[in-house]
């Protein structure tokens, strides 16, 4: 059983992640028909690797990666303070910027200029309850990529800007700073989500 799923597949000799999934409670059989609770948008997937070799979803081997933890935390505690039960078989659903896996991301996006086919995830184009934006600052490289999103179907949408030192409820633009999990002021996020987890 995992909190933790994906696709892997390697093309022009480097591994990428796509469907990435974070089940809030342990699964060993994941479903398409699992209710995806909404969605987060980083930068590029980090050193975890597939439990097997497998075209379909596999455990995902975090190998010290802690954003996929970091996030499990987050929403775990956003149910709770929302106080509503975590629903069966819900799952967050992780998009990126791009999807080439590498623990460094300065190697990544080197590796990234030298790929010829670096397709999106075919879940960019789903509806989502909610989308949190968490893919940093400006970047040279990455900003293009960063346009992907503006079509990104999601009834609300917000991230944690460092320069404000507050939740902002609208898409960042390539300037704004999406604030990563790593030193962010978690409370406020949890505060967030716990809102939009609530009943209306």
């Amino acid at each position: 059983m995992s909190h933790y799923w994906a696709r892997f597949k390697t093309l022009s000799g480097n591994r990428f992640r796509f469907d990435t999934r974070i089940y809030l409670e342990p699964t060993c059989n994941p479903d398409q028909e699992d209710r995806v609770l909404g969605c987060i948008i980083g930068k590029n997937p980090g050193s975890a690797t597939p439990g097997k070799r497998t075209a379909q979803l596999t455990p995902i081997v975090l190998s010290g990666d802690k954003f996929l933890p970091t996030v499990l935390s987050v929403l775990r505690k956003s149910y709770a303070a929302a106080g509503e039960p975590v629903p069966p078989g819900s799952y967050l659903q992780v998009l990126n910027l791009f999807y080439l896996c590498d623990r460094d991301l300065n190697q990544a996006k080197r590796s990234l200029t030298h790929t010829r086919r670096a397709p999106p995830c075919p879940e960019e184009g789903r509806h989502y309850p909610w989308a949190w934006y968490a893919w940093g600052g400006p970047d040279r490289l990455l900003d293009p990529l960063k346009k992907r999103f503006d079509d990104l179907h999601s009834d609300a949408c917000f991230y944690y800007s460092r320069d404000a030192a507050r939740i902002i409820t609208a898409r960042p633009g390539s300037e704004d700073l999406a604030k990563h999990t790593q030193g962010m002021p978690q409370p406020k996020v949890i505060s967030h989500l716990a809102k939009l987890i609530r009943p209306s």
